[in-house]
C-alpha cells in the first residue's frame, strides 16, 4: 500500500514539474511570437517612412511633373511589395516557433509554391498580382490621375500589387482589385476636347451665332493658356422640334475641358443676349374646330 501511494505522489510530482516545464515553453513561444510581430511592424513603418521622404523631395521640387507622380506610384508599390514580404516571413517565422516549420517546408518541398497557393484557392489573388504588374510595367496610370474604370470615376490615390485605389469626386474611396481592371480611360493624359453645345431657336442667322461662337472662343484662348488649338465651330449637328444645336470644339490640356466648357457657355449665352440670338422655346399650334 505504501509502495502504491508512493508511486502516487510521484506521479503527481512529475505532472507538477511537466506543467511547469510546459508553461515555461508557452511563455518563451509567446514572447518570441510577440518579438516577430513587433519586428515586422517596425519594418514595415520604417520602409513606410523612408519612401515618404523620398517621395516628399521629388515633390518638393517639381509638384506637378511626371517625376512626382511616379514618386508617388513608387511608394505605394514598394509599400505593399514590402509589407506582403514581411508578412510572409513574419508568418514562416510563427510557425516555426510553434513547431510547424519542418511540416511547411516539407510541403513547400513537395508541391512547390505554386501548388500551395492554387491548393489554397488563391487564384485570384495571383491575377490581381500579376495584372497589377502588367499596369505598372507599363505604365498604364500613377498616383494623382484622373481615370476611370468600369463605372467608378476619379483620382488615383494608390496602385499597390493587388488593388487599386480611386478617390471620387464625391469623396467616396473605392477599392478595384487589380485583377477585375479591363479599361481604364486615363483623363490626364494627352489634349482633351472642350466641347460646347450651344441650342437656338430655329429662326436664328446661323452665321452670325456661329462667329459668335468663334469669337468668345478666341478671346477666351487669348487670355488662358491651356488652349492647345483654335476653337472650330462645326456647325448645326442636331435638329429638335423648336431648336437647332450648334457645336464648338477646342482642345484643351488635360483635365480642363469641363472648367472650359462651362466658362464659354457663360460667355457664349452673354454675347447672344448682346446681340439678339434667341435661345429655344417650345412652340405650339392650337387648332381650333
Amino acid at each position: 500500500m505504501s509502495k502504491f501511494f508512493s508511486n502516487v505522489l510521484t506521479n503527481i510530482s512529475d505532472f507538477f514539474d511537466n506543467i511547469g516545464q510546459y508553461a515555461d515553453d508557452v511563455l518563451i513561444a509567446l514572447i518570441k511570437i510577440a518579438g516577430i510581430i513587433v519586428l515586422a511592424g517596425i519594418i514595415i513603418a520604417v520602409v513606410k517612412r523612408v519612401t515618404r521622404r523620398v517621395v516628399k523631395k521629388q515633390t518638393d521640387r517639381k509638384p506637378n511633373s511626371a517625376i512626382a507622380k511616379k514618386a508617388g506610384t513608387v511608394q505605394t508599390v514598394t509599400n505593399s511589395i514590402v509589407k506582403y514580404a514581411i508578412y510572409f516571413f513574419a508568418v514562416m517565422g510563427i510557425l516555426g516557433v510553434v513547431g510547424l516549420g519542418d511540416v511547411i517546408s516539407s510541403m513547400l518541398a513537395a508541391a512547390g509554391i505554386g501548388g500551395i497557393v492554387i491548393a489554397l484557392g488563391a487564384q485570384s489573388l495571383v491575377k490581381d498580382i500579376m495584372s497589377g504588374m502588367f499596369m505598372l510595367f507599363e505604365n498604364q496610370l500613377t498616383v494623382g490621375e484622373y481615370v476611370k474604370i468600369a463605372d467608378n470615376e476619379g483620382t488615383v490615390e494608390s496602385i499597390t500589387l493587388r488593388t487599386t485605389t480611386i478617390i471620387k469626386f464625391t469623396g467616396e474611396f473605392v477599392t478595384i482589385p487589380n485583377g477585375s481592371i479591363d479599361t481604364v480611360i486615363n483623363y490626364s493624359r494627352g489634349g482633351h476636347l472642350a466641347i460646347i453645345d450651344m441650342p437656338v431657336s430655329l429662326d436664328t442667322d446661323i452665321e452670325l451665332a456661329g462667329k459668335l461662337m468663334q469669337d468668345a472662343g478666341l478671346d477666351y484662348m487669348a487670355a488662358h493658356d491651356n488652349i492647345l488649338e483654335e476653337p472650330r465651330v462645326l456647325g448645326i449637328i442636331e435638329f429638335g422640334d423648336s431648336e437647332m444645336v450648334l457645336r464648338m470644339i477646342m482642345r484643351v490640356t488635360p483635365l480642363t475641358h469641363w472648367e472650359t466648357e462651362r466658362a464659354l457657355r457663360r460667355i457664349i449665352k452673354e454675347a447672344f443676349d448682346k446681340n439678339g440670338v434667341t435661345l429655344p422655346f417650345p412652340h405650339r399650334i392650337v387648332v381650333n374646330k
